[in-house]
């Protein structure tokens, strides 16, 4: 699949994203890299999903622009692809259409997690697609918690804090289009876990299936 992965933001991209793009091109995509995100101004037809690594924001002069944010609503409700990473869901704070693209996500300002480190991750519908050959596992990475979270989308694994589910892996449809969103992945040690590796590979193939 020919895939759009745009990068870039407050978070350690210069770490994840040479991790995420060796994976999904060492499983047979044809990956773009793109730290300006100019492509979703233009014409997205030559690719089959967009993966979102990025945190775009006002405060580090990379948010998205109307054209931008307009291509990337177009794209996903006319049938494209969307797979959201970590914090990508918390781009462009003014803008609620973001979280009902991804289905939700990260609050700036609100949401929280424990220190970085271990925790288990739970999955809850082992027959969901984006969980093939996953089981419970262990991670040392962020639980999210306090997200916003949209009405309506499919959540299938989840961690534990203070005794309470936090939805750490959901998918989600709109428009046209499939989304899938997977909370992890915040550094490039957390990437290369291969339970990420499988979960992203599974999103991937499903909102492009």
């Amino acid at each position: 699949m020919k895939l759009l992965l745009i990068t870039g933001g407050k978070h350690p991209y210069e770490e994840t994203t040479p991790v995420l793009t060796r994976f999904l091109e060492e499983a047979g995509h044809d990956v773009t890299v793109s730290e300006s995100a100019s492509e979703l101004a233009g014409s997205l037809d030559g690719f089959d999903a967009i993966v979102l690594n990025t945190l775009r924001q006002p405060a580090t002069e990379n948010d998205l622009s109307g054209s931008q944010r307009d291509g990337l609503k177009s794209y996903v409700n006319n049938g494209g692809g969307l797979v959201s990473v970590h914090i990508s869901a918390a781009s462009c704070p003014d803008w609620a259409d973001m979280k009902k693209l991804t289905g939700g996500g990260w609050v700036l300002g609100t949401s929280w997690h424990p220190p970085f480190g271990w925790f288990e991750v739970f999955i809850d519908n082992p027959n969901h697609p984006l969980a093939k050959g996953v089981s419970d596992f262990w991670t040392y990475d962020e639980c999210y918690c306090g997200l916003d979270i949209q009405p309506g989308i499919d959540v299938f694994m989840h961690g534990v804090v203070e005794g309470e589910n936090k939805p750490l892996g959901w998918s989600f449809k709109v428009g046209k289009g499939k989304v899938a969103n997977i909370a992890l992945g915040h550094t490039g040690s957390s990437q290369l876990h291969p339970n990420f590796q499988r979960l992203i590979l599974n999103s991937v193939d499903y909102v492009t299936t």
